[in-house]
């Protein structure tokens, strides 16, 4: 091992080690060699966000991946999902200055290379940056793609696992009284999961989603009552006793448009369901800079409790549950049902 390669190594891993002054130094010292420059930049844009510093983390990993479009061959072993990753180029994305729930201007307050986890689609930049909303406490990506529903058309196995965890939450909403009716829709089918326990209990199961897959799967495979459609743009007079809102509202441009449409699809004593990620959940306090939902590149939101109820407030929704979700880590579960019930 040369004594380069060894000096960097260090580097990384007194970086690991949370000795972050130490590598910093240790980067920046080697930085200027240009053997291994660009991968400097990108852990010294790594360190940066950990210290506070989000738009100099943002600069520096553009800087790197503009280098060194395949350094990710470099960083990551063979078995990491985006190990063959090389970089297209800065693509064209829409900027969000303002927050997607209140209209006003954020802070930057984290920023990460999407390579780090999960398969980085080359249709999407390779950072996110993610702004703060003092006004509102939420989370909001600085930056996105105008088309962000172009991925998972591959098939998708349903996933047996997840059966009795929507039998429990559908139990739980008629032991409350929440929602006693046996209708219910469901945006955003994945692999059909919920409609099959639905199904299965005795509802009478109906959902949409924007990837024509999902639908075709739910639709052919198991005889299910599903369409392709944009759920804010969708169309009916129909009511149902439940909306199943399972991981979308951190997908949407405009989450106050999609709980307003949830709310008018309610019946009067019906309940809406929502699962969603959430920036102070107990595990992503816990694991910080390590918690995958921050690196999501299809999430457009980043909620906490306290932005998730004031939309809920706003459409006339009242929160009457909230679990920590037993599906997804860091992600929460809320029950809302119609103000005018009380």
């Amino acid at each position: 091992m040369s004594n380069l390669t060894q000096m960097f190594n260090e580097g990384v891993i007194w970086m690991n080690e949370n000795k972050l002054e130490q590598a910093l130094g240790r980067f920046l010292e080697l930085e200027a060699n240009p053997d291994v420059s660009p991968l400097c930049h990108y852990f010294i844009a790594r360190i940066s966000n950990m210290i506070g510093e989000p738009e100099e983390a943002y600069d520096l990993y553009y800087k790197a991946f503009e280098a060194m479009p395949n350094l990710t061959s470099k960083i990551f072993g063979q078995d990491h999902p985006n190990f063959n990753y090389v970089f297209p180029g800065r693509r064209e994305e829409k900027e969000n200055k303002v927050c997607t729930l209140c209209g006003q201007e954020g802070v930057p307050r984290w920023t990460y290379s999407l390579a780090d986890t999960g398969h980085l689609n080359s249709n999407f930049n390779p950072v996110r940056m993610w702004n703060y909303c003092e006004a509102c406490h939420h989370m909001y990506a600085a930056e996105f793609p105008e088309k962000l529903f172009i991925h998972n058309t591959a098939p998708r196995q349903a996933n047996p696992h997840y059966f009795s965890y929507y039998s429990t939450i559908l139990a739980n909403l008629r032991s409350t009284g929440y929602a006693i009716g046996m209708t219910l829709f469901e945006v955003g089918l994945g692999a059909s999961e919920c409609m099959l326990a639905a199904r299965e209990i005795g509802y009478i199961p109906f959902g949409i989603d924007v990837i024509e897959r999902h639908v075709e799967d739910a639709v052919n495979k198991y005889g299910l009552d599903a369409e392709t459609a944009d759920f804010i743009e969708f169309e009916t007079d129909q009511k149902w006793d439940v909306v199943i809102m399972g991981d979308v509202i951190e997908h949407v441009s405009d989450p106050l448009a999609a709980l307003k449409k949830a709310e008018s699809l309610l019946t009067d004593d019906g309940a809406v369901w929502i699962s969603t990620p959430t920036f102070e959940s107990a595990y992503s306090l816990v694991v910080g800079h390590d918690d995958p939902m921050r690196k999501q590149q299809f999430h457009l939101n980043y909620f906490s409790r306290e932005s998730l109820y004031m939309l809920l407030d706003q459409v006339g929704l009242v929160p009457v549950d909230y679990q920590i979700s037993a599906h997804y880590n860091g992600s929460m579960e809320v029950v809302a049902i119609k103000a005018s019930r009380f």
